[in-house]
């Protein structure tokens, strides 16, 4: 129950009960959940025709099966490739992850609605709809005086916070959840690897293609004149791996260049979950700080919610990371392939290549040319 309207800005009342309401949430725990989930069924999950156990009665999976009118031990689930599935929802939960951490900095850091009452959850829900204005906001805000004080009040417990600035470790732990935040800002900004396209494409109609099948290795050794390719070509010293996880296939119209649209390109993202599921409890960490922070200056003095656990657990602080460099930071993101001209016409201007994070390797490939082969264990 909430108070009605009265006006078209929040009351004073009602901007309270929505972030009493908001801020008693533990969405650190949540994205946890999702995580450890991610990973138990990564581990446990069968694999082509090994069945699940039969469930027990009145469990979840149970009734799953009821709702669904198959006898417990005939289960829809076969021929499971879990491996390709846990690495598309392992980067979902990531870009969730990241979202949310940008749309709370943003709300907490360079809130946008200039309503005389301020009220959290409100200017998440109804501050700026695209995430680059998000991440605009967010840098603006950082060029004002003393950064470092104010993400030391964001992110420390405010009981903590005398003893924090003369902390090292304190101070550390601080600048890599502020990493994590610039992270969350690159993987939601246009790239060479478009991988917020392909968190889009997951989410809006699932019109891509997860698989755990396909490996990609450039050799420098070459096929022997019968087309076969030796395995040890593929395993030997001289072999440099591109696709060595799952697979995520995606097509797209690739960010605009210069201002210009540009045509459809094929992308396909290395997807290495548990390096997925690290980086999102990271920037979940951070996020579970900035909220944990909130509730406690939103809750304090408040005698009528003593009876209540509030606020939200602290996450903790990450002393010496890990940081966005420490984890699988070499490897390859992905590889793209451009398709069609830009819709305005000239030249392809996002061309085949292979994405690293620090960098973008123009691949001259000669299709004319192109060849096939078999392995052989030789």
């Amino acid at each position: 129950m909430y108070p009605p309207p009265d006006g078209q800005d929040l009351t004073e009342e009602q901007a309270r009960e929505l972030d009493d309401t908001f801020l008693a949430s533990d969405p650190f725990q949540y994205f946890s959940s999702r995580i450890a989930s991610l990973l138990t069924w990564h581990e446990g999950a069968p694999m082509s025709d090994v069945p699940l156990p039969e469930p027990e009665p009145g469990s979840i999976r149970a009734e799953f099966n009821q709702y669904l009118q198959r006898p417990a031990a005939d289960g829809p689930f076969k021929d499971l490739d879990v491996h390709a599935q846990v690495a598309a929802d392992a980067l979902a939960v990531r870009h969730h992850a990241a979202e949310a951490l940008l749309r709370l900095a943003c709300a907490r850091l360079a809130p946008s609605m200039g309503a005389a009452v301020r009220c959290l959850w409100a200017e998440i829900a109804a501050g700026p709809t695209q995430i680059a204005e998000v991440i605009e906001r967010l840098n603006a805000s950082a060029q004002e005086a003393d950064p470092g004080e104010r993400m030391l009040r964001a992110l420390v417990e405010p009981g903590r916070l005398e003893t924090a600035r003369d902390s090292p470790e304190i101070v550390d732990a601080c600048n890599v959840l502020v990493e994590w935040l610039g992270y969350a800002a690159r993987l939601l900004s246009p790239a060479e690897i478009d991988l917020q396209a392909g968190h889009n494409k997951v989410k809006h109609g699932l019109a891509v293609r997860a698989r755990s099948d396909m490996r990609v290795t450039f050799l420098t050794t070459p096929p022997n004149a019968d087309g076969s390719v030796p395995l040890s070509a593929l395993t030997g010293p001289d072999a440099i791996d591109i696709f060595d996880q799952p697979v995520l296939e995606l097509l797209a119209r690739g960010p605009k260049v210069d201002g210009h649209r540009q045509g459809l390109e094929i992308t396909q993202l290395r997807l290495k979950p548990s390096a997925l599921l690290a980086e999102a409890y990271m920037l979940a960490m951070a996020h579970g700080a900035l909220f944990h922070v909130a509730a406690v200056e939103h809750f304090k003095d408040r005698d009528d919610l003593r009876e209540y656990q509030l606020p939200p657990p602290f996450p903790g602080y990450p002393v010496g990371g890990p940081r966005p460099k420490n984890i699988d930071a070499h490897a390859p993101l992905g590889m793209r392939f451009p398709l069609t001209t830009p819709p305005g016409g000239g030249q392809v201007r996002r061309e085949a290549g292979i994405g690293f994070r620090d960098r973008f390797q123009i691949l001259d490939i000669d299709h004319a040319n192109r060849s096939s082969g078999r392995v052989v264990d030789g």
